[in-house]
């Protein structure tokens, strides 16, 4: 049974690295491209913050529709895998973006942008998150480690106005956010639902 549990997660590390190996392997390899770095690293990102806060949501829609437990129940087990992956993928689009300006005066000068703020802000958002995610810090945290969580919802907000203000095209934006916005007013919409004592 642990084999099978180590041999899953393992798995999942794998599938979860593999657009980054694959970018990786493009950029070393293939165009040498910053900006499509950039923009693959940061997509990613944004694509598995999303799968992470979608997991409760999707766990009460699929409960409502009296549709099985169990797949929900495998991605709810392994949101921390999911957000720290989400962080891995940040961590690589900001060491792509310094390492492409190679000036820390001119990242300090990209900083009075609105854009870049929300980049930043999103990465510390989700550094904080990162370094609390583990077993000790849950522990030493106490009761304050699920109101930290909520910072997500932070990270996905600044994530979501970085891209709207660093790029022309917006399309990319709505398909990424509005699908999480729909559900997350899904999720607000059944708590409010319910008695105060079993909301989520």
């Amino acid at each position: 049974m642990l084999r099978k549990l180590i041999g899953s997660h393992v798995a999942l590390w794998l599938l979860l690295l593999l657009p980054a190996a694959v970018m990786l392997w493009q950029f070393f390899f293939g165009l040498r491209s910053w900006g499509l770095l950039l923009d693959q690293s940061g997509e990613w990102a944004v694509r598995l913050l999303i799968l992470t806060l979608a997991v409760t949501p999707v766990r009460l829609l699929m409960k409502q529709m009296g549709l099985g437990p169990h797949w929900p129940m495998w991605l709810f087990k392994r949101r921390r895998d999911l957000g720290l992956a989400a962080f891995l993928y940040a961590a690589l689009h900001l060491g792509a973006y310094l390492v492409r300006q190679s000036n820390l005066h001119v990242v300090l000068f990209d900083l009075q942008y609105i854009e870049y703020t929300m980049g930043w802000l999103a990465f510390a958002t989700m550094l904080a998150l990162a370094v609390t995610s583990n077993d000790r810090a849950v522990h030493a945290l106490g009761r304050w480690w699920k109101p930290l969580q909520r910072l997500a919802y932070v990270s996905a907000a600044a994530a979501a106005l970085h891209w709207f203000w660093i790029r022309l095209d917006h399309t990319g934006v709505w398909l990424h956010f509005l699908p999480l916005a729909a559900l997350e007013a899904y999720r607000l919409l059944h708590n409010f639902a319910r008695p105060s004592g079993m909301r989520h």
